[in-house]
């Protein structure tokens, strides 16, 4: 064994390759490793004590299940005239052994699965919630029941801001300091939005099944928890608010649920997998409120365009919010409750009626009728009506769009007609008539459509297709159609999209596809402001407690102006006739159109399941509403001047295209057309729907209180079945 031999000693000197008066590597970083457990140190003091003064200094809200909304305010357009209140009124606090368990078991499955473990925030969630928002996952916030509860009682859930999240942790943690388990589950419970305006799950129970929240099966018990993710949302398959909520994502969340209470062992699989199909849900449109009228607009158009812009309905029923809408509190009071249009309905099971009114070149519904249930189907928006002769106004535009010749007298007005496409269900040709059996054998565009004459009409629907006619309502607003050559087994229409190329038959030119009165009024809007279309809206601005939270912003597209501004002549014209130079105006038997001086109105009424008698566009129940609501509308809907209907004289314009190019050639021999369904659009002596009896082929100014009692076999069309 080599013995220990030392080093010899050297002179001391820095190393070669160290700079004269540098301190030992070794030493350099001790003191490293000493600053940096000093600085940890320190900052660990400092966030503990900055931590124990924030914790300190945060309060539990003094109110825990009572007044925990303020319900917002809806408005006429004035801002001070009220329309309704939106309010969660619909709450009520139950201890929790009036809850049934599996309510208990599903909510702590689906929202919290820790609940009886953490102590308020649940650690292990946070940061699994950190790791997956790093990684570009889904956003996830890792609250738990308790901090949930507290965010909705201090009123900060809708607060993101890491803030928001330190004061709901440190909330939580004192709840859990001071209360049990069972009883911040039980607040929860009591507090909690579930969808349908109801608040706790009380009232949940109730507004989904009619029933107690102590009776509620486990199934129910895990579609009431499904809202809690989206209340009013996907999660509903009723759609009470038409959010795009369906049975299949009703379906796939409810079933998470039960799978959860599985894992969470509160659910045997055996009786997990007896349960297969979804409960069955109390219908909303019930309208067990008495909304009313303006139901459609509260509680239908407003919380829908608020969701839209981001505001979503819980905000809106606990906000406090002040809406205005764009609704004239006037003309809605001359409109529902002055011109019957109420009563339409109650004195006969079988008639109904619509309207809709709005502002050319804003889009803003200055009245609206959909019907007497605001909960209901919407008879303005949801549902078409054939629109007849009240539709070959937007015929004569896609006609000058078409480079048609509209002023030549080269059309054969004579009734009865048959045309290759006009055919019955056997595929045979069948008698057109005009309405009333009017007759002029030869005829321009311009005075068949303002004569409302059936033939000419769709002679020129035939030459130039019932596609283009649909491209140009498209063009000015007209946003849905339903096909009458696709009905299903209750009779229902197919909808279908004006805009797309999907084979429209030329009957569209006489009005045989349904449309709705607010469609109506936005296409003849466009037409009566040039061809600007303007989207329709109802809500003008929102404030909240803290200031403005929304203000609209109208979308308005110029279509091409010159088919819109000469497809104003024939309803000018018409107006003219009635002594009224301010108002254009078109009709049908069931349908009355028209504007007036910064006003649009479209009026239906008719028989829900005959459309009306289909004898004249003279004497109907529309006509006379329309008339009342035009003669007495406001000196704001009023111009003061004649207009000049013509411009050059017609003489001079007939001239003139006489001697330039020949007028395009109306096709004499189309291609295949539609089969006329059964039925369809005939009386039962076989001759058309809007042959009855004789009349005028004039417009008139009689405007009596009710249209014939005369039925014919055409059809109302609508969603549903009606």
């Amino acid at each position: 064994m080599r013995p220990f031999r030392r080093r010899p000693r050297t002179e001391a000197g820095p190393p070669a390759d160290r700079p004269p008066g540098a301190k030992p590597k070794h030493r350099r970083k001790k003191r490293k490793i000493a600053a940096l457990g000093l600085a940890a140190l320190v900052l660990g003091t400092t966030v503990t004590v900055t931590g124990s003064v924030f914790y300190a200094n945060v309060d539990l809200p003094e109110d825990l299940d009572d007044a925990l909304s303020q319900g917002s305010t809806v408005y006429y357009s004035d801002g001070t005239t009220v329309m309704g209140e939106l309010a969660a009124e619909r709450r009520a606090s139950v201890d929790l052994d009036a809850i049934a368990d599996d309510v208990e078991h599903a909510v702590v499955a689906a929202e919290d699965a820790n609940f009886y473990e953490h102590p308020g925030v649940d650690a292990k969630g946070v940061l699994r919630a950190i790791v997956n928002n790093v990684k570009g996952g889904d956003k996830q916030g890792a609250s738990t029941l308790t901090q949930q509860y507290v965010g909705l009682v201090a009123d900060i859930r809708g607060d993101g801001s890491y803030l928001r999240k330190a004061r709901e942790a440190a909330m939580a943690m004192k709840m859990e300091d001071e209360f049990t388990k069972d009883e911040i589950l039980n607040h929860y419970l009591n507090i909690v939005y579930f969808g349908r305006g109801a608040y706790g799950v009380e009232a949940a129970a109730q507004a989904f099944f009619g029933t107690s929240a102590a009776d509620l099966s486990t199934s129910q018990s895990a579609l009431l928890v499904a809202q809690i993710k989206s209340p009013d949302g996907p999660f509903d398959p009723r759609d009470p608010y038409g959010k795009g909520g369906d049975i299949e994502a009703a379906n796939e969340r409810w079933a998470y649920v039960l799978d959860q209470m599985v894992v969470t062992g509160d659910l045997e699989q055996v009786k997990r997998d007896a349960i297969v199909d979804l409960p069955e849900t109390l219908d909303p449109t019930d309208d067990p409120e008495g909304l009313g009228p303006e139901g459609f607009i509260t509680n239908g158009y407003v919380l829908q365009e608020l969701a839209d812009a981001g505001i979503g309905t819980d905000e809106v029923l606990r906000g406090g919010f002040d809406i205005v809408t764009t609704i004239d509190a006037d003309l809605q009071e001359l409109a529902v409750e002055q011109t019957g249009i109420r009563e339409v309905g109650a004195e006969n099971e079988h008639m109904a009626a619509a309207l809709s009114a709005v502002e050319p070149g804003t889009g803003r519904v200055l009245a609206y009728y959909g019907g007497e249930n605001g909960a209901g189907l919407d008879l303005a928006a949801d549902v078409g009506h054939r629109p007849g002769t009240a539709f070959n106004t937007l015929v004569y535009a896609a006609a000058v769009d078409m480079g048609v010749d509209v002023w030549s007298a080269d059309l054969d007005g004579s009734s009865p007609r048959q045309f290759a496409t006009y055919l019955d269900a056997e595929g045979e040709p069948m008698d057109l008539v005009n309405i009333g059996g009017a007759q002029d054998h030869e005829v321009s565009l311009l005075d068949a459509v303002t004569q409302k004459l059936d033939t000419p009409v769709y002679e020129v629907a035939e030459s130039i297709g019932g596609d283009a006619i649909a491209r140009t309502a498209a063009a000015l607003g007209i946003e849905q159609m339903w096909d009458p050559h696709d009905l299903d087994e209750h009779g229902v229409a197919a909808a279908i999209d004006p805009a797309a190329d999907t084979g429209f038959q030329p009957d569209l030119g006489i009005g045989a596809y349904p449309v709705t009165t607010l469609d109506m009024a936005v296409a003849h809007a466009a037409i009566v402001s040039d061809g600007e279309v303007a989207e329709p809206y109802f809500v003008e601005v929102v404030n909240g407690p803290e200031g403005s939270l929304y203000e609209v912003e109208p979308t308005v597209v110029q279509a091409d102006p010159v088919p819109a501004s000469e497809a104003q002549l024939p309803l000018f014209l018409n107006g003219a006739e009635l002594g009224d130079y301010e108002v254009g105006v078109n009709a049908s038997a069931t349908w009355h159109t028209g504007f007036a001086p910064g006003l649009v109105l479209a009026v239906w009424a008719g028989d829900e399941t005959k459309e009306g008698d289909g004898s004249s566009h003279e004497g109907t129940i529309a006509e006379r509403i329309w008339w009342q609501v035009m003669d007495g509308r406001s000196d704001e809907y009023r111009g003061g001047t004649e207009r000049d209907l013509f411009g050059p004289a017609q003489e001079e314009e007939e001239a003139k295209r006489e001697a330039e190019a020949d007028p395009p050639v109306l096709d004499e021999e189309p291609g295949a057309g539609a089969t006329a369904e059964e039925g369809e659009g005939l009386t039962e002596d076989g001759t058309d729907a809007e042959e009855a009896a004789p009349t005028t082929d004039g417009a008139s100014d009689e405007r009596s209180a009710a249209p014939s009692e005369e039925a014919t076999e055409s059809w109302w069309f609508g969603d549903g079945d009606e």
